[in-house]
């Protein structure tokens, strides 16, 4: 109980992302296991499930749960496909909702080998809407895509499967890690990673002169970098080679006690 207060008089008496004060601390279980992403559309309370991503979370710099990847996933069998797909199409009957896009996340639990609602939202996939040109050529269409067919062309959109079909290659945004705190003197090594084969578009969160903080969440990554590939043994190896970068070679940094003010 006494880390419980603790820990709510940290949230209660912070700010959050947007600046504004805590009003409200939520408390949820924890949940071990992997997390998954379910993006679906639903036209008058049929549900299409039109991508599910698996989140690649590390201890890092200190911290349990550090960003590494999102990967466009799908299993050998399809089992845990279907039986995410099925449930989430649960929850969002019986939350009622029946017109437009879905995001949900959902932690496959390691202890009970099924899902458990983390959150789900009416709204589309986020990211910047990078994730349309990640998946489109992979599997032929995106959330974005049946979102309009579902207006413009509704036989498209009763066409689909319940869940993706089997796909060749795949997609990743791969969360960039910094392992060292400094401020950024330059990006040395991303000329290395524009030229990987699998490499699709990037998306950098700091610029060179700014302080650059130890990842330890989402908020602390210095940017994302976005793959695609037919070729699936391509794609890990570019996976491994952004993240071995990020240890050495991709950063130059000044760290913080190497600061020198300017003369006058």
């Amino acid at each position: 109980l006494i880390e419980c207060r603790q820990r709510f008089d940290e949230i209660a008496s912070s700010e959050n992302v947007f600046g504004e004060d805590n009003a409200a601390v939520l408390v949820q279980e924890f949940m071990r296991g992997t997390e998954y992403v379910v993006d679906s559309v639903s036209v008058e309370g049929v549900h299409k499930c039109v991508a599910i991503w698996r989140y690649d979370k590390r201890p890092c710099n200190g911290a349990g749960f550090v960003y590494f990847a999102m990967e466009l996933f799908q299993s050998d069998g399809g089992d845990r496909e279907e039986a995410l797909v099925d449930y989430v199409h649960q929850v969002l009957d019986a939350l009622g909702c029946r017109h437009g896009p879905s995001h949900a996340e959902v932690m496959w639990l390691d202890g009970d080998d099924e899902p458990c609602l983390v959150e789900v939202g009416c709204r589309p996939h986020g990211g910047e809407g990078t994730f349309v040109d990640m998946v489109q050529p992979i599997m032929g269409h995106s959330q974005l895509s049946v979102m309009l067919d579902a207006v413009e062309r509704p036989y498209r959109f009763h066409r689909l499967p319940k869940r993706p079909p089997r796909f060749s290659g795949g997609a990743f945004e791969v969360c960039l890690v910094a392992h060292e705190a400094g401020t950024l003197k330059g990006l040395p090594g991303l000329d290395a990673i524009r030229a990987l084969p699998s490499y699709l578009s990037e998306e950098i969160k700091i610029e060179v002169g700014q302080p650059m903080p130890l990842t330890v969440d989402f908020l602390t990554t210095p940017g994302s970098i976005m793959l695609y590939s037919k070729d699936a043994a391509q794609l890990k190896k570019d996976f491994e080679t952004i993240h071995a970068l990020c240890k050495q070679g991709l950063f130059v940094t000044l760290p913080p006690n190497r600061l020198r003010l300017k003369s006058l």
